[in-house]
Order: C-alpha cells, then sequence, then structure tokens
C-alpha cells in the first residue's frame, strides 16, 4: 500500500478509468440505499427523518438561484477564523479565533457571540487591502488599528468579510449534501439538479482560490494554487501579507494551517461531501435524460473534485490534520476513477493507524484528538468495503487491490478497542492531556463499530446510546442499520480493568459492568498534545469527577494553566514543571482481585536518577462503598509538594487547623525579559522598573544600570544578561542609545540545529535566564510599572519577567510573570526608537495561588467536599512528621470560550521541605453516597526494625471493620512482620491487603510475594515474580502471543493476570487470555489477545508475572 503514486498533475488515470466507474461508490453504496429503503418502510424514525431530509431539500430548492450562489460561493478566496476587534475595544476576553454566530437569514452579515457586535460595523472597518494579480484577481481586507497576537504570528489583523465568506461555503456544503441525500432517498430529480448548480458554481470559482495560512493568520499565496501548493515553504514570489508583516515566501506554518476553502489545514472533510454530493446524484436522470451532460460531469470532476486534492496530495507528513485530506483524496480517486489518488489515500489511512496510533491502538496525542483523527479517517471505513482497484489497473510496484476492507484489514479495529476500553462509566472520556470532559464516542462511530465489528459489546454500546435513533443520528442508521436490529439482546454494556502496554495508562473499575467508577493512573510517555501530567492520578466515581483532571482549554491563551504539573494530581519536586522531552513512564504492578486491585507504575519526569513511583489501590467493599489508597514515593530533591485539587468549592476540615499564609511583600528575585523567537536583532535602553506604591506613586527605579552606561572596558553591560535556550545568539554593548551613546544589545544568529527553534531574550537584571542570584530584588504580591525605549529588526519581541521565588541558585525554581505593554505581550522593534510603558504583578505565592492558608500536617487530617444530591467526597492523610499542608484557590476555568471564566479550586499541597532519601505520601480518597460514610479514619502501622526502604504499611477504619494495606518497593527477602489491631500481620509482598468485617477475616490479597498471613489465614505461593527469555511473538486470525521460556510458568493457573514484556527500561504490561505449549521447541505460548480482545504482542528481550493470589470469605 506504500506504492509510489502519480504525482498531483497527473491525472491521467482518471482519463482512462473514470468509464468504469459505477454511482454510487463512495460512502453510500447501492446496498446501502437499498436498505434504507427497507428501513423507511418499517420504522417510523427512518420515515421521519426521510421526510425532514425531503423538507429541507424543498426550502433549500426555493432559494437555488444564480444570485443565492453567487452569494453564498463568492469568487473571493474564504478566509476561516480570526479575533473579534470589538471585544478588544471593549476590556473583553477576546479569543483568536473568535466566538462567531452566523445566520442564512443576513448571510453578509456576522454576529459576535461575547460582544454582540454585528459585522460588517464601521466602527471597525477593513481598511487594509491585500491585492493579488493571479488569474482573474482578488482584493482581499483586513482591519485596520492595532494587531493582535494570534498565537504564533504575533501581528495577525482578522478579515470578518472572510470569516464570513467561510461560514457562507460551510452552509452551502451542508445544503449540497442535503440535497444530494433528498435525492437518493426520494428519486426526484429536482434535488440532483439543485445539486448540479451548486457544484457547477463551484467549478467556475474553486480553481482560482489561493493556498492560505488558516486560523487568524491570515497569509496568501497569490499565486497559482498548484505553485503554491508544490512550493508552500519556499514560494517562488512573495506571499501576500498585510502590514507591518514582511513576506518571506512561505506560508505561515506550512501545510499545518493552509487551506483553500475556509478550514484551517483540514480541507478533506469539504472534499468528502462535495465529491459524496456528486457520487449520489451524478447519474440521475429526468424523463430518461440525465440531469448532468458529459460536459458539466467532466468539468466538476476536474474543477472541483480533483482540484480539490491538490492542496493535500502535496503534504506528505502525517498527523491529526493531514490524515483527514489523505481522506478526501482516496474519496475523490475512489469516485471518479483515479486509483493513483486511492493508493496515496489508502497510505495515509494506514499510516495513521499503524504509526499515529501507538502500537497497542491507543491514541499518541489525547483522546479528543483520538477522535478529531477518527473523524478525518471515519469514510475509508464507509468507502472501502470490498474495494477492487479498475479493471487492468496495476500499482507502478507491480500490485493490486482486490476485495480489500479497511475495517477488517486493517488496524482500524485496534484503534477502536483501545478508546472504547478507554471510557469510563458515562461514555465520556477522561479529559487526560488535551481533552475534554465532554469527549465522547457519538452515535455515527457507534453506529459504524456495530456494523463493521458487530459484537455484543458495540451492539451494546449502540443500543445505549441510540436504539431508536433521531435527529442527526439517524442519517447514519437508515443507511447503514439493518433492519431487526432491535431484536438483538446482548448483554449491557460492561467495561473491564485494563493497563494499556504502550498507552501506558492504567484503569480500575469497580460495579458489577465496571461502570460505577474508574481510577485512571497515567504514565504515559511524551508526546504532541499532552500535558506535564506524568503519574497523574484521574478519579471519576458515581457520575462525578472527584479527583478531576482539568483538561484543555484549546487554543486559548492561558491555556498553560491547565497544561502544567502544578494542574494536576501528583508530586511536584523543587517546585518545578516535569520535564517534558524524552519523558516515560512504566507499569510494574497491575493485578486484579475481586476485592483488592492495585496497579503500580514510575516514571523519569524528573530525572532517572531518582525515585519518582505511584502505587494505587481500589479496595472494594461491595454495598458499603469503595476506596483508594494513594502511595506516591518519590527521593532526589529538597522540597516535595503532593499535590491535588478538589472538584468544587464547597469543602470542610478536620484536623487541620489552617491560619492565613501570606507571602506579601516577601523578597523575590527577577529580571525583565526582552525575548526572540525568530532571527532578528534588538536594541534596549532607559529602563525603567518601579514599584507602585499602596497611593498610586511610583517608588525608586529598580533597573540596574538603566541607560547602560559603559565603564573602562566592560564587554557586558553591567546589571544585564542574556538567555539563550534554543539556537545561538550575541549581546552586549549596542551602537548608540535613546538619548546617548550606548544601549543593551542583542541578536539571534542561527536556530537550534534540530528543532529549528529560536529562543533567546536579553535580560534587565543580572541573569543568565536559568539562574538569578544577582537578579534584581522586588516583593511578592506587588505591582510593578515598567517603561523602556526600544529599536531593532524584530517582527515580535515578547516581555515578560522571569522570576526565582523560592531559589535563585535552581533552574527548575523559575516562574514566568506576564508584562502588558501597549495592549498586548509583545511590541516590534524597527528601525527608529519606540518608547513603551507596561505593567506587571510578582504573584503573592510561588504557586500562583490565592487566600492561602496553612496547617502544620503531622497528625491525621480530612477534607471533605459536598455536593448538592448529597454525595461526598473525602480525602484523608494520615499525618507525616514535617509535613505542611497548604491550601489556596487555583485556576479552575476549564472552558476555552470563558463562560467560566474566574473559576477557582481549592488546590491542596502537602509539602516535605529538606528531605532526605525517600518520601512516601500516602492519602485515602472515597466517595460516598448520601448516607455512606465508608472510611472513618486513616493511620500509619509502625513498621519493625530492618524494613526495607520506602515501605508503608496504612490501617483503614471503614465502617465494617479496619483493613491494613501493605506496600514494599520490592519483595522483601524476609517477611515483614506487623503488629496491628487485628494481631500480627506477617507478609514479603510488594502489596498485600487484609480486609476485616467485624471480627473477621472478609478478604485477603498477596501481589508479588511468596506468603501473607493474618487472622489465622495464610497465603502462600511458590515465588514472588517470575520470568525469563521471550522466545518469539506471533499473530493470527484475532489472535496475538508471546512464545517464551517456560520456567516455572508451567502448571501454573495464571489467566487474567498480568505479563510485563520487558527491553531494556521498558516495561509493558498484557493481560493474559490463555496459555498452552507452543507448537515447537520448549516453549509456552502466552496469548494476550484473543477472538479479536487484547492486545497485540510486540518483540521484547523477557518477560516477568508478579503472582498474584486472593482469599475470599463465601457468603
Amino acid at each position: 500500500m506504500r506504492a509510489a503514486t502519480p504525482g498531483p498533475t497527473d491525472w491521467s488515470d482518471w482519463e482512462k478509468y473514470r468509464e468504469q466507474v459505477v454511482h454510487p461508490t463512495g460512502l453510500i453504496k447501492p446496498a446501502d440505499l437499498e436498505r434504507a429503503t427497507r428501513n423507511i418502510e418499517s420504522y417510523a424514525w427512518a420515515k421521519s427523518y426521510a421526510d425532514s431530509v425531503r423538507k429541507s431539500g424543498d426550502a433549500i430548492l426555493a432559494k437555488v438561484s444564480p444570485d443565492y450562489l453567487s452569494t453564498m460561493i463568492e469568487w473571493t478566496t474564504p478566509g476561516c477564523m480570526g479575533p473579534c476587534p470589538a471585544c478588544r475595544a471593549k476590556g473583553l476576553p477576546w479569543h483568536p479565533n473568535g466566538q462567531w454566530s452566523w445566520s442564512g437569514a443576513n448571510p453578509n452579515q456576522l454576529t459576535c457571540k461575547v460582544c454582540q457586535t454585528v459585522f460588517p460595523d464601521a466602527e471597525f472597518p477593513e481598511e487594509v487591502v491585500v491585492e493579488s494579480k493571479w488569474g482573474r484577481g482578488q482584493k482581499l481586507t483586513f482591519m485596520g488599528g492595532d494587531t493582535f497576537k494570534c498565537f504564533g504570528y504575533t501581528r495577525a489583523r482578522p478579515s470578518i468579510s472572510g470569516i464570513t465568506r467561510s461560514r457562507k461555503i460551510s452552509a452551502i456544503t451542508s445544503e449540497l449534501t442535503t440535497l444530494s441525500l433528498a435525492y437518493v432517498l426520494t428519486h426526484d430529480p429536482r434535488y440532483a439538479h439543485g445539486a448540479k448548480a451548486v457544484l457547477l458554481r463551484f467549478a467556475e470559482v474553486f480553481p482560482e482560490y489561493l493556498v492560505y495560512a488558516g486560523y487568524g493568520y491570515g497569509e496568501y499565496a497569490g499565486m497559482d494554487p498548484h505553485v503554491a501548493a508544490e512550493h508552500i515553504n519556499d514560494l517562488p514570489e512573495d506571499e501576500l501579507v498585510y502590514p507591518p508583516n514582511k513576506p518571506d515566501r512561505k506560508i505561515f506554518t506550512g501545510y499545518w494551517s493552509a487551506s483553500r476553502i475556509g478550514s484551517s489545514g483540514m480541507d478533506g472533510g469539504w472534499v468528502v461531501s462535495v465529491a459524496t454530493a456528486y457520487d449520489l446524484t451524478c447519474t440521475a436522470v429526468e424523463n430518461g435524460i440525465p440531469v448532468y451532460s458529459a460536459d458539466e460531469r467532466r468539468r466538476i470532476e476536474h474543477d472541483v473534485l480533483l482540484e480539490s486534492t491538490y492542496l493535500a496530495v502535496c503534504d506528505p507528513a502525517i498527523n491529526n490534520k493531514s490524515v483527514g485530506n489523505r481522506t478526501g483524496a482516496a474519496v475523490v480517486g475512489m469516485i471518479v476513477g483515479h486509483p493513483g489518488l486511492v493508493r496515496f489515500g489508502l497510505d495515509g489511512f494506514k499510516r495513521t493507524v499503524e504509526e499515529w496510533f501507538l502500537p497497542d491502538g491507543g491514541t499518541s496525542e489525547s483522546p479528543a484528538y483520538a477522535m478529531m483523527t477518527m473523524h478525518g479517517i471515519k469514510p475509508f471505513a464507509l468507502a472501502f468495503r470490498r474495494y477492487a482497484d479498475p479493471a487492468g489497473y496495476t500499482a507502478p510496484d507491480g500490485t493490486r487491490l482486490d476485495d480489500f476492507d479497511a475495517c477488517r484489514d486493517t488496524r482500524y479495529g485496534d484503534c477502536w478497542q483501545d478508546l472504547v476500553w478507554s471510557l469510563q462509566g458515562n461514555l465520556r472520556f477522561p479529559p487526560s492531556a488535551d481533552s475534554y470532559r465532554t469527549t465522547g464516542i457519538d452515535v455515527s462511530f457507534a453506529e459504524l463499530l456495530a456494523v463493521a465489528y458487530p459484537t455484543n459489546d458495540y451492539v451494546a454500546l449502540l443500543k445505549e446510546i441510540a436504539d431508536t435513533p433521531s435527529g442527526g443520528a439517524a442519517r447514519d442508521a437508515v443507511f447503514y442499520r439493518e433492519p431487526g436490529f432491535e431484536a438483538h439482546t446482548v448483554p449491557p454494556l460492561a467495561f473491564s480493568d485494563v493497563v494499556f502496554p504502550f498507552l501506558s495508562q492504567g484503569g480500575l473499575r469497580t460495579g458489577a459492568t465496571g461502570r460505577d467508577s474508574l481510577l485512571l493512573l497515567n504514565a504515559s510517555d511524551w508526546g504532541g498534545h499532552h500535558h506535564y501530567d506524568s503519574l497523574d492520578l484521574y478519579y471519576w466515581k458515581d457520575g462525578k469527577e472527584l479527583l478531576s483532571d482539568l483538561g484543555y482549554l484549546w487554543d486559548h491563551p492561558d491555556k498553560i494553566k491547565t497544561y502544567r504539573t502544578f494542574a494536576h494530581n501528583l508530586v511536584m519536586l523543587d517546585g518545578r514543571e516535569q520535564v517534558s522531552k524524552g519523558r516515560s513512564g512504566r507499569f510494574h504492578l497491575f493485578s486484579v482481585l475481586p476485592r483488592v486491585k492495585v496497579m503500580e507504575a514510575d516514571s523519569d519526569a524528573y530525572g532517572t536518577d531518582r525515585v519518582y513511583r505511584r502505587t494505587c489501590a481500589v479496595v472494594d467493599h461491595g454495598g458499603a462503598g469503595s476506596y483508594v489508597l494513594d502511595l506516591f514515593r518519590v527521593s532526589g530533591s529538597g522540597v516535595r509538594d503532593y499535590v491535588f485539587h478538589g472538584p468544587n468549592n464547597d469543602w470542610t476540615t478536620d484536623g487541620l487547623n489552617l491560619t492565613p499564609a501570606s507571602e506579601q511583600g516577601k523578597p523575590v528575585r527577577f529580571a525583565l525579559r526582552f525575548h526572540l523567537a525568530e532571527l532578528g536583532e534588538v536594541l534596549v535602553d532607559d529602563v525603567e522598573i518601579c514599584e507602585v506604591r499602596s497611593d498610586g506613586t511610583p517608588g525608586p527605579n529598580l533597573a540596574p544600570n538603566p541607560s547602560v552606561i559603559r565603564q573602562g572596558d566592560e564587554a557586558k553591560p553591567r546589571g544585564w544578561g542574556c538567555y539563550i535556550g534554543d539556537g545561538a545568539a550575541d549581546w552586549g554593548f549596542g551602537q548608540g542609545g535613546h538619548a546617548d551613546a550606548s544601549s543593551a544589545w542583542l541578536r539571534s544568529t542561527k536556530p537550534d540545529g534540530t528543532s529549528g527553534r529560536v529562543n533567546v531574550a536579553l535580560l534587565c537584571g543580572e541573569s543568565d535566564g536559568y539562574r538569578g542570584v544577582n537578579a534584581i530584588e522586588g516583593r511578592r504580591g506587588t505591582k510593578y510599572k515598567v517603561r523602556f525605549s526600544i529599536r531593532g529588526a524584530a517582527k515580535s519581541v515578547n516581555l515578560g519577567c522571569v522570576t526565582w521565588p523560592a531559589d535563585p541558585t535552581n533552574p527548575g525554581d523559575r516562574h514566568d510573570a506576564a508584562v502588558t505593554v501597549a495592549g498586548g505581550q509583545a511590541v516590534e522593534a524597527g528601525p527608529e526608537w519606540q518608547s513603551y510603558e507596561g505593567s506587571f504583578v510578582l504573584s503573592e505565592d510561588s504557586m500562583s495561588l490565592a487566600n492561602v492558608r496553612t496547617a502544620p500536617g503531622t497528625n491525621p487530617w480530612r477534607v471533605a467536599w459536598s455536593f448538592a444530591d448529597g454525595y461526598t467526597f473525602e480525602a484523608f492523610a494520615p499525618g507525616s512528621a514535617g509535613e505542611t499542608v497548604r491550601v489556596g484557590d487555583g485556576w479552575g476555568q476549564r472552558d476555552h470560550t470563558n463562560t467560566d471564566v474566574g473559576a477557582v479550586l481549592p488546590y491542596l499541597i502537602r509539602r516535605v521541605d529538606n528531605a532526605t532519601g525517600i518520601t512516601t505520601f500516602v492519602s485515602v480518597f472515597v466517595g460516598n453516597r448520601k448516607g455512606q460514610q465508608l472510611v472513618q479514619g486513616v493511620r500509619l502501622v509502625p513498621l519493625p526494625p530492618g524494613t526495607p526502604d520506602g515501605a508503608v504499611a496504612v490501617a483503614v477504619q471503614t465502617a465494617t471493620g479496619l483493613d491494613i494495606l501493605i506496600s514494599l518497593m520490592q519483595a522483601s527477602t524476609a517477611p515483614v512482620v506487623l503488629a496491628t489491631d487485628i494481631g500480627q500481620v506477617a507478609t514479603d509482598a510488594r502489596f498485600a491487603a487484609v480486609l476485616t468485617e467485624g471480627e473477621g477475616l472478609a478478604a485477603a490479597a498477596l501481589v508479588a510475594g511468596t506468603r501473607l498471613a493474618a487472622l489465622g489465614t495464610e497465603l502462600q505461593l511458590p515465588a514472588a515474580t517470575v520470568g525469563g527469555r521471550i522466545l518469539g511473538v506471533g499473530s493470527a486470525r484475532g489472535t496475538s502471543y508471546f512464545d517464551v521460556e517456560p520456567g516455572p510458568l508451567a502448571g501454573m493457573t495464571v489467566t487474567g493476570q498480568t505479563l510485563f514484556a520487558i527491553e531494556g527500561s521498558t516495561s509493558r504490561g498484557y493481560a493474559i487470555r490463555g496459555i498452552q505449549p507452543a507448537p515447537e521447541g520448549n516453549a509456552l505460548r502466552v496469548f494476550v489477545k484473543g477472538d479479536s480482545r487484547g492486545f497485540e504482542a510486540r518483540s521484547a528481550d523477557r518477560w516477568e508475572l508478579p503472582v498474584t493470589a486472593g482469599w475470599e470469605k463465601q457468603k
């Protein structure tokens, strides 16, 4: 499938094979049309859907005219997105993409959803005009006045008219889809005539639509779109940019945001829509005469369908956007008879499911971006059902495709398995990384899964989401759902505990169907759209987020607030962010018993030379409820902060005497930063940094050497510094100052050789940007005014402060403070001196919390949150010597559209300072339904002398008895004997649990140990962990397996336990689904996938199995 394909200008395959195409051949096949007829005859929901499509089609036909089509599909290339200038003028929050409302009733108007300004508006004229001379010529208009910073594009001008054109394109495309569906459901040629009219208008204008940069960037290539597509990063002539920007002969962000039709790098969705509409209507007849003439069909195929693939075919990358564009190419190739385009698209599909998705089928980015990617490639699953290349066609590599099925013949199903298995009980994904708490699997995908993989689980999923479809859900159902589906009886949808070997996330569940709760431990490797969240813990129970992940603020300017380490439930070391590049995590334990489930993972998020390990257990007391034990072990840093945030602001404490802990006025070191993110030069002079006193008057100037006076033969200005993060730079004294002979000067000389990035800064304050021992001394919680003069050659100089709230000798203690200048945080350095004023605030708290309170954490304590329905969430700590607790109000906003702007949540920080050795933070979390209170108290059990380092034993008093939970970092050579309130407990296991109810033993669990003895009961195993070499891997017909050295595994009952495949420092867990002798040699075959459930075995050096045993009182 990776065959060479004809180049983007070679459409000869189309000329050769187009006559072989039998329509409809794309997403909707003849069998689907027949199925729709039967559904409409049999079901009220299907008839209702068909009636609604017909009525909508009639309303559209009443509008379709040359004037209407000219209004909706203009000659001028559409724009995409952009901020609202009225919001900024009114002092309201504005988003770089805007929040816009458009209505067909007034197609040339656009309304801001935030400030309700209706555009065009005389107060905000589009007075900046950029003109293309190519072809017919086009004039593109943009707002004047001050520019905006739209993500990395620092001087953007919105084009409201361009955004309006894109909304009209979107609307007319939707109407085109409706007309095509109305035709195939009614066979009334009037709808085909309407669809043809729309397609012919596109054929008239689309070939001259320019290639441009999407989002709010607005750079256009005023040249042949084919040339621009082929040379997007090396244009043969200047691109069109509005002032003050200068052309650089490349389209900003290249293919990533490039479009011709109103998107931001995702034209493929539009391509599929117009191609499908053509496919469904192009053979329509009226009174025996074709609705489309032969010439009209050729024009549409050439000037719309093939033309629409040109930009996509020039992009070789595979990412969450390009895969949808590959889809468009493939669907067009299928519909017009161009097998080379089909191969190009299928290559992208295969690379998506095999390379973009992880080897276990997990998302390489986040659940939301996985669903975005799945939306992009969904048409493959529908279009490529028993696909065959045209007769007589052979690819350049000598291959053909015959009876190809995208669902059956690729790893597409594995990717869906991982997504479904990641769901929590309410059928939403955990908001992990760049994802949302509302992200789920919509009904169209549930319909697809039930058709492509009709297992009980997927049928149950569809029945739960839309047993009787309505609205938009009926569209897919009417074509793809077999009549009689409602008669299928399947068990309720259930989820199992799971550890993903490559996604490196583990989920423990409770409830008869596994849908009452989900505890998710995230040890995923770093990647795109990931957060600083290694070993983050997320807890959802009874329909409520208890330990929440704040999720994703999309492209919001403050998205770092939910991205940073401090936004997650984990441990921070020395107040530093976790590392990103190269970060990895791995599971070592994942053991599941009916009453006790445990998982353990570690991470190198703070380096490989320290302990960073989390052990979590779910203890289930049946009808009385369940709780979570969380053990987080860390070493290697002086300040260790266990951080978590509560679900709401209705909370109380027991055992904590919280008192205000103001940091106001405490000294803090900082430096004023003039940052360059591209090659350029900047000179700065006459800097003033003055504290704003309580009466509003300025204090003395704190800027060292503000006029940059040279003394003697010094080479660098005193009191100044230079930061070099990526790339290279020179700095020192500049030639000439604002009002004297000298200034501070910085030139970025070359980008980083690997990443291509520039990341350098001139600092007012003696610092290298990593440490600030001799930087400016300010005061926490204080506002400062800043003035400076600047010139140079840099489009954008980003202003900010780097601060060291706790330890200016520690690069890990660096924090940023925003400097607001000229309505933003960036200025231009031009050839003439310009003076600016701004301000900034040095945060009162090093973690940006307000209303901070503190208390000793020496003794046991509890925090309880209440919900309106009587539900409570409790967090218990047993107390620890030297531990302090801080509580403050921190970032709580979760909606990028600012509906919850200003929201706060309580952040709890358990701090151990000046620590040595291993610190273990012990916590218990429990969610209680109204009237329940499972956990009564938590305390540590004293450990005997000689206990291994890092060991911990916890006594949890419950409403039914006393539980003893023991965790060791590795199996002990001799049993650890504990004196507890239930008597002596002895074990050598890495994890052991003894659960009591009343006076007797209710359950016991032994994980990775040989012995557990308590209350007269003893569990014994011949070995704590067994292992050996992996001899090979294999897969066939929905199964996958490891062939391993048998060793002590022979004769053991381990189905359901977790085998860890190990290679170097990497450990990946696989649930065992069966064991049998291998057909050849002295080996055992361990199945980790059976009946298409489970994960593909991937090569590794050796295997380990932490053996698990349990005991439960029979009822």
